[in-house]
């Protein structure tokens, strides 16, 4: 799967669907696995822990956030074992999205926002 390929485009929109709805619902961050089967389960083949999996989720939160201005929809995917997400998020946090801080300030001050965000109230 590439960037830029319709197979990409959909899978990006299908990731973003399940990320929206889980934040707007108020859900718990969901583990990279069940992501994983998720999409399968509609037809896109993203293994948990692949570069595929790292592009969709930086270009979610670029394309829900275009000025970086609100939550990061790819915090709300977590490692199984540490219950956090990825070195990739913190990398894009403070690369592209202008995060400050440790992985523990940047990733709640993100859960905040995006309960701010996208949460009903």
């Amino acid at each position: 799967m590439r960037r830029g390929t319709s197979e990409y485009e959909a899978a990006q929109e299908a990731m973003a669907e399940i990320l929206l709805e889980r934040a707007r619902n108020g859900d718990w961050p969901i583990q990279y696995g069940k992501l994983s089967k998720l999409l399968e389960e509609q037809g896109h083949n993203v293994p948990a822990h692949s570069v595929e999996m790292d592009h969709l989720l930086a270009d979610v939160s670029r394309q829900e956030s275009p000025e970086g201005t609100t939550a990061m929809l790819s915090a709300m995917v977590v490692l199984k074992e540490k219950r956090e997400p990825g070195a990739g998020f913190y990398r894009l946090a403070r690369a592209e999205f202008g995060r400050k801080g440790d992985n523990v300030t940047i990733w709640g001050e993100e859960m905040k926002l995006l309960a701010r965000d996208y949460g009903r109230g």
